[in-house]
């Protein structure tokens, strides 16, 4: 059980700032997915899409999320290999969950997870963003034991992503949770970031080096993120999601709301940008009127006493 102190009340609204955080900006970036940024000028206005619809349901992005999430209650204190088997049939059950528009390369994992490939050789030499979506929660439970943080995000994401451009993305989408959580400043992430990604994929670098030049250039937004890409893509979808962050490190609505009207992977590029700056700067910088607007936050809120309990757990063995 555990004990609200004052340290623990500061945690618990760092998780549901990253829980809620990732869902509702997933939510505003659900109906514009597939659109590009004139077509959603023309369905919202100049300005685009900028409050979550009443009754918002989140995507692929929370669902998987929370798949991971609930492996990781199974067994975060475990030995990697163990907590690999955990999340491996995580994924082979999810399949039995409703489709809410998940990637070729994840479904196709879980597949062959159901069909007895173990989860060593079930991922598929691709560098879409579906690993990195979903790994932010493994830099919230493990930001005490970065060395676990790091092997753990790796294999994770290789279980459906094998490409050394999505195992990069994959590392750094939880370790900036884990520098989130730790009160980093999103500028001060960039060494950082370069530091546990070093060597993996020279595209994944290149893309990160590049969003923080943008962001720190004279060019407006509009004008720098189609230089980043659109999402599609795990280096473009975290160098985006870190473009945002940086034009807005204190300013969660205004960092989700760039990262939703774009051409692109509007929903996972938000959910990214959402986790982390909803860890670094607690549930408090959520919109309230967005939350309620999810339609299915009890599932959020069931989450948040067990991961709070892991993640004190995992930290005592520390």
């Amino acid at each position: 059980m555990v004990n609200m102190d004052s340290g623990t009340i500061y945690i618990e609204k760092k998780l549901r700032g990253y829980l809620f955080g990732t869902a509702c900006a997933d939510a505003l970036g659900r109906p514009v997915e597939l659109l590009t940024l004139e077509q959603i000028k023309e369905k919202y206005g100049e300005q685009g899409i900028l409050e979550v619809p009443s009754d918002a349901f989140w995507t692929d992005d929370t669902q998987l999320m929370l798949v991971l999430a609930r492996g990781l209650l199974r067994g975060a204190e475990l030995e990697l290999p163990e907590l690999m088997d955990n999340i491996a049939e995580e994924l082979v059950l999810w399949l039995d969950e409703p489709d809410l528009g998940a990637g070729a390369t994840t479904k196709g994992a879980a597949l062959s997870l159901k069909d007895g490939i173990h989860w060593s050789n079930s991922g598929l030499d691709s560098k879409t963003c579906g690993s990195l979506m979903r790994v932010g929660i493994l830099g919230f439970i493990f930001s005490n034991d970065p060395e676990k943080l790091i092997k753990a995000a790796s294999l994770s994401g290789r279980i459906t992503h094998t490409h050394p451009t999505a195992d990069a993305a994959s590392i750094a989408g939880a370790y900036a949770v884990k520098l989130a959580l730790d009160g980093v400043a999103p500028k001060d992430m960039f060494l950082p970031l370069l530091q546990v990604t070093e060597g993996i994929s020279e595209e994944f670098t290149e893309a990160l080096k590049g969003s923080y030049e943008l962001a720190y250039s004279n060019l407006s937004d509009e004008e720098a993120i189609p230089k980043i890409g659109q999402g599609w893509y795990a280096d473009e979808t975290f160098a985006l999601a870190y473009f945002c962050i940086l034009r807005s490190p204190d300013n969660y609505k205004k960092a989700i709301q760039t990262a939703v009207n774009i051409t692109g992977d509007s929903d996972s590029v938000a959910s990214v940008a959402g986790g982390i700056l909803g860890a670094r700067l607690g549930i408090e910088a959520v919109p309230a009127s967005w939350i309620e607007s999810l339609k299915e936050k009890e599932k959020l809120e069931e989450m948040v006493k067990p991961l709070l309990e892991k993640y004190f757990q995992v930290s005592g063995m520390k």
